[in-house]
């Protein structure tokens, strides 16, 4: 877990990094998370948020990016290690104005259907992941190759995508962002925890998202 994921972003376009102070490290519960946000390619938001915990058994990490230029999904990778299990999860989230095609990213997920499944609970936003959303658990050398192929052909789409009104596509991104907010998930309820309300709140809009 090194930020790899990251990486194919930076070779498709300018990270710019934002100032996230003061949340760069964040420690509670036990855990404890290392925060990074970027401006990327003046076309999306990205964040990277890595976590360990119980002395290294449990490590994560998540790379979010929001597109607010480009008529694109939202897209999501999570990987995560929990005492010798490793477990990916990659999201494509109905974030877009109008539908797109979205194959490329559906053969890659039918290229690795012989790993296991990930079992997850019912979430409120199910209705809207988009069909390339997959979760699986397996080798370290399948998941990263999985995760690669995936991340690559959601960047696939950017050069081609359809230029947005800022506005228009922001209300978009703030509706799933809002949702999550007030419906809540494992992430935004651990900083509630963490941090409070008003602060958590204000770091999922202002730099996880980037919608404020």
């Amino acid at each position: 877990m090194n930020g790899s994921v990251v990486n194919l972003f930076a070779q498709r376009g300018a990270l710019v990094t934002k100032d996230v102070t003061p949340w760069q490290t964040i420690s509670g519960k036990g855990m404890r998370f290392h925060l990074q946000s970027y401006n990327w390619d003046n076309c999306a938001n990205v964040s990277h948020l890595s976590m360990r915990a119980f002395f290294g058994l449990m490590k994560m990490e998540t790379l979010i990016c929001t597109p607010y230029l480009k008529d694109l999904p939202l897209f999501s990778y999570d990987r995560i290690c929990l005492f010798g299990k490793e477990s990916l999860l990659l999201e494509v989230y109905d974030t877009q104005v109008e539908p797109i095609d979205l194959s490329s990213l559906d053969e890659v997920k039918m290229s690795h259907q012989d790993l296991k499944d990930k079992k997850l609970k019912p979430a409120w936003y199910d209705s809207l992941r988009l069909s390339p959303c997959t979760f699986k658990v397996g080798p370290v050398l399948r998941l990263a190759q999985l995760s690669e192929e995936m991340t690559t052909a959601y960047l696939n789409l950017f050069p081609t995508a359809r230029t947005i009104d800022l506005s228009v596509k922001n209300a978009r991104n703030s509706s799933y962002v809002e949702s999550l907010i007030s419906k809540g998930g494992p992430a935004i309820n651990t900083m509630r925890r963490i941090l409070g309300d008003e602060s958590a709140e204000t770091l999922f809009r202002q730099f996880i998202f980037g919608t404020q």
